[in-house]
């Protein structure tokens, strides 16, 4: 009787264990082609050209919505608008990045790229003052320095940083001053 119990807990346990491996298996199944993408895009936004970057970034964002590279692939999609001049969709895009992912660490940076936009083209004005309101909402601690410093190094090789004083924020792309906000 001892024996039988022992043997169907053995049984039992041998069967959760496979079960996790199954899930496992099916977890990396997914993991390990989005990573391997990624970094393809990664190594082809160096070695060739931005337009098939950008093409390989539209099918990453459609075949892994769920990876965990998909919001600095997004970001890189909204970029490559914006660098390419197509101010409408680099807005859509933009606007759905910040909507999907308000707390990533380039949402900031996406914030001023959209403010750059509406500023130099003379957006809409009520939107800018919204925009505003997002770089000056959080109270700002200096302690022994006078600005508060991000960064953020984005696919399409572009370095923003983003210096944050009491009375501006100023945000540099590739080390030149990118834009300015002052409340």
């Amino acid at each position: 009787m001892i024996i039988l119990m022992t043997r169907n807990r053995i049984i039992k346990i041998s069967g959760y264990f496979i079960i996790l491996l199954i899930f496992f298996n099916l977890a990396c199944a997914t993991i390990i082609p989005a990573k391997k993408e990624y970094y393809n895009i990664v190594k082809k936004n160096r070695t060739e050209s931005m337009d098939f970057a950008f093409m390989k970034m539209r099918d990453f964002a459609r075949e892994y919505p769920e990876s965990i590279y998909t919001p600095k692939v997004r970001f890189a999609i909204a970029e490559y608008y914006f660098q390419t001049r197509n101010y409408p969709d680099a807005i859509n895009t933009i606007i759905s990045y910040i909507a999907d992912y308000p707390d990533d660490k380039s949402t900031l940076f996406a914030y001023a790229i959209l403010y750059k936009i509406i500023s130099e083209r003379r957006g809409n004005l009520e939107l800018l003052e919204k925009l505003k309101e997002k770089f000056f909402s959080k109270p700002l601690f200096l302690i022994f320095s006078e600005a508060k410093i991000k960064s953020y190094n984005s696919i399409l090789n572009n370095k923003y940083k983003i210096a944050e004083y009491v009375e501006k924020v100023e945000i540099f792309k590739n080390n030149e001053l990118f834009c300015a906000v002052t409340p």
